[in-house]
């Protein structure tokens, strides 16, 4: 499928304080610190995408492979009525039951500068206690999904792999069913204990594993007034929904705040300011103890109403979508950052919101449509947010070579690479991090140019010689 012209999108992360009826500036005098090298060690904030993981033939009946159809429209908008696929991933229609696709969207995740996923498990209910046929497959396929990204989770190599926690759904006032969840759940953390995440939130809870609440907008004023709706001392709890104004206060600076004694993540908000400038959207975060900001979200397109987006592609006043999301998250610099959403390339007319077009859907994982540019936008942005510096790849480096292959070293996280007979030549691919670099084409005794590059650049050329 031939690509579709895309703008250029690159990171701006410009401060929108800059704004004279925007929040205060920083100190004239505060220079901004020089960018490190990127570790884990001097990670700035916890950087967490939202991730699905119902897809595949083992899990549910979409009629391709476990995939909806593609929009017979393509690439335009829906008009008509169901569900269909926005794109095609790079990967193909892959299957979450299979370690080598776990394994890509791992690499790709921590690539894009994200230590941490939250596998969204808002639709599921207990495999154990599903009553009909179809229901029992959707919800035994999750099920066996999620403990297929932790098991390899567990034991990838070669790269800081994402810690993993999933987001279940209290329906109504179900406390039953959402206790037979985290039962299902807390089975799971005992399997795979050292891949789950947790959040140092400085509490006694910090060393226990971390789990997000679904609740609906109902609970908002009981979960105030209580603190809490669960007790549940094995785990760490936050709860979260979209569009929590209710559950916020406004503060000084005129932010949007939960406070801290409200155990509240946000899971999305399209509130325009359009004091702070055309395109921008008010702050929001949950507060945390001792002053801290815990908690703050970004989506790569937001839906505004209705069919109305802002699209991935979306560019104003020289920031993307993103950007504009990412108002303010620098200068508050939470604890953690909600990145949303790697993999819901959905299309539905009945259902706008969930998503009406290639770029009016959210899906920041590599498609066949665009490629790396939206993933390359954040990945720019998430690092900038670090301090990190965005460095190009390192000179490619075969760490193990088979008749078919060659391993590439995934230090400085390349993401494709183009193999030639003249250094230039070639086209670029993305790099599969279970297949490599293939070779069974190549000519014994011929030279070969390989080169690999990321969003910061290019790596230099390897010249080798074909066994």
């Amino acid at each position: 499928m031939a690509a579709l012209t895309l703008i250029q999108l690159t990171a701006c992360v410009k401060n929108p304080s800059e704004n004279q009826n925007g929040p205060e500036s920083r100190e004239a005098s505060e220079k901004p610190a020089e960018p490190v090298k990127r570790s884990e060690d001097n990670r700035v904030m916890d950087m967490i995408i939202w991730y699905d993981d119902d897809i595949g033939p083992s899990t549910n009946d979409r009629p391709e492979k476990g995939w909806y159809y593609l929009n017979p429209e393509h690439p335009a908008a829906i008009s008509k009525s169901g569900m269909y696929r926005a794109t095609t991933p790079l990967l193909g229609l892959y299957d979450q039951r299979k370690e080598t696709t776990a394994k890509q969207h791992l690499y790709w995740i921590s690539a894009l500068g994200c230590n941490a996923i939250c596998v969204d498990w808002t639709n599921y209910t207990s495999y154990r206690t599903a009553d009909s046929a179809g229901w029992k497959k959707y919800t035994t396929g999750t099920y066996l999904n999620g403990q297929n990204l932790l098991k390899t989770a567990a034991s990838a190599e070669g790269f800081d792999v994402p810690k993993i926690y999933f987001a279940a759904r209290l329906s109504g006032e179900n406390y039953d069913g959402l206790r037979d969840v985290l039962d299902d759940l807390y089975a799971l953390y005992e399997k795979y204990t050292d891949a789950w995440y947790r959040f140092d939130d400085g509490t006694e809870n910090a060393g226990k594993p971390f789990v997000e609440i679904f609740i609906d907008w109902s609970l908002q004023a009981k979960l105030r007034q209580n603190g809490a709706l669960v007790n549940d001392p094995r785990w760490n709890i936050r709860y979260t929904n979209g569009y929590m104004s209710q559950s916020t206060e406004t503060d000084a600076k005129g932010y949007r705040a939960v406070p801290a004694d409200v155990p509240v993540w946000l899971f999305v908000e399209n509130e325009e300011d359009n004091a702070a400038g055309e395109g921008m959207y008010r702050t929001f975060y949950s507060a945390g103890k001792g002053g801290k900001v815990e908690q703050m979200v970004a989506w790569a397109s937001v839906h505004k109403g209705g069919f109305n987006w802002d699209a991935l592609n979306n560019v104003i006043g020289g920031r993307t979508t993103f950007e504009r999301q990412l108002r303010n998250v620098k200068e508050l610099s939470p604890q953690a950052l909600i990145v949303a959403r790697w993999n819901y390339p959905l299309e539905w007319f009945e259902q706008p919101q969930e998503g009406i077009s290639v770029y009016e859907s959210t899906h920041i994982e590599p498609n066949v449509d665009f490629g790396f540019a939206v993933f390359d936008n954040v990945q720019q942005n998430l690092y900038a947010l670090n301090n990190w510096l965005g460095e190009k790849p390192p000179l490619p480096a075969v760490t193990e070579e088979t008749d078919r292959a060659m391993m590439l070293s995934l230090d400085g996280f390349p993401a494709e690479y183009r193999l030639g007979s003249a250094p230039g030549e070639g086209e670029w691919v993305y790099y599969n991090v279970n297949e490599g670099v293939p070779k069974e084409e190549l000519k014994a005794g011929s030279t070969y140019y390989l080169q690999t590059r990321n969003s910061f650049g290019e790596s230099d050329v390897l010249s080798f010689t074909a066994g």
